[in-house]
Order: C-alpha cells, then sequence, then structure tokens
C-alpha cells in the first residue's frame, strides 16, 4: 500500500481538491433540486388532469388556464392534490386503470407541493405545453349534427333537484353512422349529468320535459322499448367521444334522442337548452360499437328491494358471451343509496377479468369509464357484478329522512343497478390496441 505524503504543500493541495470536487458536487445537486415552474411541469399536470373542468363553462368554479390563474391558487391546489380531494376520481386505480382517469402519481403532487412552496415560479415560457384549446379544436371539428332541446327548460328557484325527460328529434330519414358525440349543456353551473338514449317508435314524444319516474308518461304507460338504453352520457368534466377510424356507432333512422337530464338545486329561476353534438363516419364503419347492459333484471338476489334502515349488497350475473367481445368502456350506475360498486369477468378457463371497482360511490360524478386497451372477453365468459346499498340514516345522500324502503325506478328516491358496456367483436391483436389514442 502506498504511504500517503506527509509533506505540508502536498497536504494543502489534498485538500484544496477534496474541498473543490465537494463543492462541485453541492453545486450540481443544488441544481438538480431547483424548483419546478409552471412552464416547465406544472402546466402540463394542470392541462392533463384540470382543465377539462377548470376552464370558461367548463363546470368548474374558476378556470385554471394560465400561469397567473394558475399561480394566485397555488397554494389551494396543492392542498386539495395533497389530500386527493382533486381531481375527482372513483374506481380504484390499483383494481384497474384506465385511460381518462384523473388521478395524480405521487411525484406530480410531490411537484406541485414543491412548486407551490418556492413561491410559484414561472420558468421559461419557451417551454409551454400546448393549450387546451388547441387539443380540443384538433379533437373535435365542427359537428356534422347539432341536435338542440325542442324549447328552453325553465329550472324553477325552489332548490329542489330537477329529475327531467326531454326529446330531441334528429330528423335523420336514413340510418347513419357516428364517430363522434359530445353532449353541451347551455348552463353548466345547474346542469348535473345526462343520459342519452334512442327510441325509435317516436311514441315518447309527449314525455319532453316531463319528470322522470312519473307513471303518467308515454314511456311508463306503453311500455316503450328503447332503440338504445344507453347512447352517450356526461357529466361535468366529460368532453364526448370520438372513436378512431373504422369505428363507429348506429344512430337509426328517424330516431329521437331521449335525454335522461339531472339539474342541481337553485335558488334563483334559470334556463337551460342543451344540445348533442354529432360527427358522422365518411362511410359504413368495420366496427360497430354496441351496448352490453346489465340491469335489475339479471340480479340473482331477487326482489330488487331495499327495505328502509338497511344495508344490502345484490349481485348480477350476465349470460355466457355468446362470442369473442372486446370491451371499449364501462360505466356503472346508481342513485343515491348506493355505496359500493365491483365487476369483474370470469372466462371459461377460469381466469378473472378484474373490470372496475368503486369503494366510495359518489352519485354526482357517474363516468363512462375508457380502457386503456380494448379488454378481450373470450366466447361463454360470463361478467358479475356487485352493488352494496346504504338505506340508513348514516348514509349523508339518503333521500328520503327518515328513510323509506326503495326499489326500481328512474326517480331521485327510487334505485337502479346498471352495469353499461361499449364493445367490438373480437379481432386478433385487440388485447394491444388502444382506442383512445392522444391527438
Amino acid at each position: 500500500m502506498r504511504k500517503r505524503s506527509t509533506d505540508p504543500v502536498a497536504i494543502v493541495h489534498r485538500y484544496v481538491l477534496v474541498a473543490t470536487i465537494a463543492v462541485a458536487f453541492f453545486m450540481k445537486n443544488v441544481g438538480a433540486q431547483a424548483p419546478p415552474t409552471y412552464y416547465g411541469q406544472v402546466q402540463a399536470i394542470v392541462n392533463k388532469n384540470c382543465v377539462q373542468c377548470h376552464r370558461p363553462n367548463g363546470g368548474a368554479p374558476f378556470p385554471l388556464l394560465s400561469y397567473k390563474q394558475v399561480a394566485e391558487r397555488a397554494s389551494f391546489i396543492a392542498h386539495v392534490t395533497k389530500e386527493r380531494f382533486m381531481p375527482p376520481w372513483f374506481a380504484d386505480p390499483a383494481y384497474r386503470t384506465f385511460h381518462n382517469q384523473t388521478v395524480l402519481t405521487d411525484t406530480e403532487i410531490a411537484v406541485l407541493q414543491q412548486w407551490a412552496a418556492a413561491g410559484a415560479p414561472a420558468g421559461n415560457a419557451n417551454e409551454k405545453a400546448a393549450s387546451f384549446e388547441k387539443n380540443m379544436a384538433a379533437k373535435y371539428p365542427k359537428p356534422d349534427l347539432t341536435v338542440l332541446m325542442q324549447r328552453p327548460f325553465e329550472i324553477p328557484g325552489n332548490n329542489t333537484e330537477q329529475f327531467r325527460i326531454f326529446i330531441l328529434p334528429t330528423d335523420q330519414m336514413e340510418e347513419r353512422y357516428v364517430q363522434g358525440i359530445r353532449f353541451r349543456p347551455s348552463n353548466l353551473l345547474l346542469a348535473h349529468h345526462a343520459r342519452l338514449m334512442l327510441d325509435t317508435t317516436q311514441l315518447l314524444r309527449p314525455d319532453d320535459g316531463s319528470v322522470a319516474g312519473d307513471t303518467a308518461t308515454a314511456f311508463t304507460r306503453l311500455g316503450v322499448r328503447l332503440a338504445s338504453l344507453y347512447w352517450n352520457g356526461w357529466v361535468p368534466g366529460n368532453m364526448g367521444e370520438h372513436y378512431p377510424s373504422g369505428f363507429g356507432k348506429k344512430l337509426p333512422a328517424k330516431a329521437d334522442i331521449v335525454l335522461n337530464m339531472h339539474y342541481s338545486p337553485s335558488p334563483v329561476s334559470a334556463t337551460d337548452r342543451s344540445s348533442v353534438e354529432i360527427w358522422y363516419t365518411p362511410q359504413k364503419p368495420e366496427r360497430i360499437v354496441k351496448p352490453f347492459i346489465l340491469d335489475e333484471n339479471w340480479v340473482v338476489n331477487q326482489p330488487f328491494f331495499i327495505p328502509a334502515d338497511t344495508v344490502v349488497s345484490f349481485f348480477m350475473r350476465s349470460p355466457p358471451v355468446p362470442t369473442d367481445i372486446s370491451l371499449l368502456s364501462i360505466m356503472p350506475h346508481m342513485h343515491l343509496l348506493g355505496k359500493r360498486f365491483k365487476a369483474y369477468a370470469l372466462t371459461p378457463d377460469g381466469d378473472i377479468i378484474l373490470l372496475i371497482k368503486i369503494d366510495r360511490w359518489n352519485f354526482k360524478w357517474q363516468l363512462s369509464y375508457q380502457f386503456e386497451h380494448l379488454v378481450k372477453l373470450p366466447k361463454g365468459s360470463v361478467v358479475y357484478a356487485e352493488a352494496e346499498f346504504d338505506n340508513t340514516a348514516a348514509n349523508p345522500f339518503n333521500p328520503s329522512n327518515p328513510p323509506r324502503e326503495a326499489t326500481y325506478g328512474w326517480g331521485t328516491t327510487n334505485e337502479m343497478f346498471n352495469l353499461i358496456m361499449e364493445y367490438v367483436d373480437y379481432k386478433t391483436g385487440d388485447e394491444t390496441l388502444s382506442l383512445f389514442q392522444e391527438n
């Protein structure tokens, strides 16, 4: 082993060298730990997860489209994201992830925390991400057809929730196929959520503006069978669906759009005249998007009845799928008594395909969950769903005080247990095909 020099000059040189290396290492790490900036990191996080609601007429109480708008709320954003109160998302990402999920990673939350703590620095504007408006303009060009509610709806100013049915005739005399659908409420302050269905009988037109679930409606009296129980759905933040080339959804000839609309309570009178924007496919698509719907009729522990002051679970089982199919999306649906929801599929080989799990059901946020890739269900697979309903006074969302018995119905005091899926016939390679490509 070489003996270290004891020469004083050599010792000084050695310590100077060590100090120089230490300073260089420290300065390098200081640079690496420089706080994140808005244009460098934060804007991309906000654009991806927040601005679909936080924009003008987007449903949220304030926009987050500019540095100034985000910076002045930096501490608030850091707090609500750290608590995972925002962005709202209720499907368990450990069970199944989705293309359209808004779940911040631990790293993203840390970036927002560090940025707020550093005083919300702007950074280099040359690094700014593409604007939300530019992305949406590219994704949604001018629609081929816009269908308006027949007349404005007067929302009463008596602080009551409104569940209404509207009939929107499309006046299309021949069958068409659509590549995109977007619901556009005109009153985003009070529009809460909507479900779009299709009727080809034209017998429901007298129901326009009626209360959902009213026994006097033509729907109830005539037992009308809808052409589609689910054609599209909307909640705040939902920007519509636009399928890639070769995919499309059928719009039957002479179809009326049946709009099941929920408005939030308002202390003052207001109006809404919502519309539906439709984009046609240039030709009949090779792959037709179809609904796969399970409802209360498929509950195995009948009757679908929820006594007062009880917590009860129901279980649903589909018939075996008759052929290989590929799922595009999934949408659970319950009302205010809903507590938990879980769905999965069992293949003939005994494999379990996890579909969705929601441990904290929230009636106010009912999304169409888009799978990251098409999900194959082999022929003979069976879909199972489990739902828990809380009809006790401990449920803060219970619409009845004291609790009252509940069963099936469209009204707010009734209940539903639905699982709505969209699918196409299976093709080899679907498992790796991403349907919802980013632009």
